[in-house]
């Protein structure tokens, strides 16, 4: 799948999910800015753009940065910081977040396999 492809595809799943769509294009792995955009940008093709759709998913301590492998398999890179009585964890922002990642992952896989097909 070309890096247009997968942008395209995370674009359509995030929109569906219900989260911002904003595709960030990532040419080297220097250029990762987030925890979560350094993690993904491992799985990264050497020599080829990387789209992936950053989000803090609605929390003020995470960071999420959605991707295709380079193999067609949606992923999601996480980072975060906690603390005892964060509003995120008390108001049930963090499990929330998980669920609603869990289905832009899903998407993103159906899309992919309709793209395929």
């Amino acid at each position: 799948m070309t890096p247009e492809r997968q942008a395209e595809l995370i674009s359509v799943a995030c929109k569906q999910a219900g989260v911002d769509s904003h595709i960030r294009w990532i040419e080297r792995r220097k250029e990762a800015q987030t925890w979560a955009e350094k993690i993904a940008v491992q799985f990264m093709r050497a020599g080829q753009q990387f789209p992936v759709k950053n989000s803090y998913m609605f929390c003020d301590t995470l960071d999420m940065c959605f991707f295709y492998t380079s193999q067609g398999v949606p992923q999601a890179a996480y980072a975060g910081l906690t603390a005892a009585a964060s509003k995120d964890l008390e108001e049930g922002k963090l499990a929330e977040a998980f669920r609603k990642a869990d289905t832009v992952l899903r998407l993103m896989k159906k899309l992919a396999e309709e793209a395929q097909a």
